[in-house]
């Protein structure tokens, strides 16, 4: 089976049980876009992995956005979501074509999908313009809550579970990272989502989110 057959409905309705709306409320996304626009408040944004449009919904407000993702069920229920003029791309991130042309790119649980990372990290970089930031979010299995996510995480397609460390390091190879914060998270009694974004306790939380600038720009560290 093909990594694009592997997340069409099936995914979704197995991973998420029939509540990827519940799990993917407003306020998450529209605290990701506040933390976002402290770094870059305008301009043109990509969400990789943006699945069926929650985030693009929020991020119109701010930018010109383009979406990717290699679900062509996603996407199609994404069109119906998201305004025309928001590009949407059959595609996945190390596959995209171009060159400088995103101010801000966005991957949320997305790059502990992808086996070959480096090919990732290249075509990110290939795709920011100069000055451009990466944001992504990534579970965590280190720390003392990391063998709860390990034991909650049932998605076979997480091909990377690994420590904050791992990710920091992964992300330093290409970019020079500007903010490194704990996402808080957990979705309780199947109706309520808990998403809440910490600096002081990012070395204990289930996520994190990292947003970075390319190595060769010269970078202002906000934190």
């Amino acid at each position: 089976m093909s990594s694009e057959q592997i997340f069409e409905s099936d995914y979704f309705n197995h991973t998420y049980q029939g509540k990827y709306v519940q799990r993917n409320p407003p306020h998450k996304w529209k605290s990701f876009l506040k933390e976002i626009s402290k770094y870059k408040h305008s301009g043109h944004l990509l969400d990789v992995g943006c699945a069926i449009g929650l985030f693009l919904q929020q991020a119109i407000n701010l930018y010109e956005c383009d979406g990717c993702d290699i679900s062509h069920y996603a996407l199609t229920l994404a069109r119906e979501k998201v305004p025309d003029r928001v590009r949407l791309i059959p595609n996945s991130i190390d596959q995209i074509e171009g060159k400088n042309l995103y101010d801000v790119i966005t991957c949320f649980d997305v790059v502990e999908h992808i086996p070959e990372l480096d090919g990732v990290w290249k075509n990110l970089n290939r795709l920011l313009k100069p000055n451009g930031i990466i944001v992504l979010t990534v579970p965590v299995y280190d720390g003392p809550l990391g063998w709860l996510v390990d034991r909650m995480d049932k998605d076979q397609s997480h091909v990377h579970r690994q420590e904050r460390k791992f990710w920091l390091k992964e992300v330093e190879k290409y970019f020079s990272i500007i903010s490194y914060i704990g996402i808080w998270r957990y979705f309780f009694f199947q109706r309520f989502y808990l998403s809440k974004l910490s600096r002081l306790t990012c070395s204990y939380t289930p996520a994190i989110m990292i947003i970075a600038k390319s190595i060769s720009e010269n970078i202002n560290n906000h934190n």
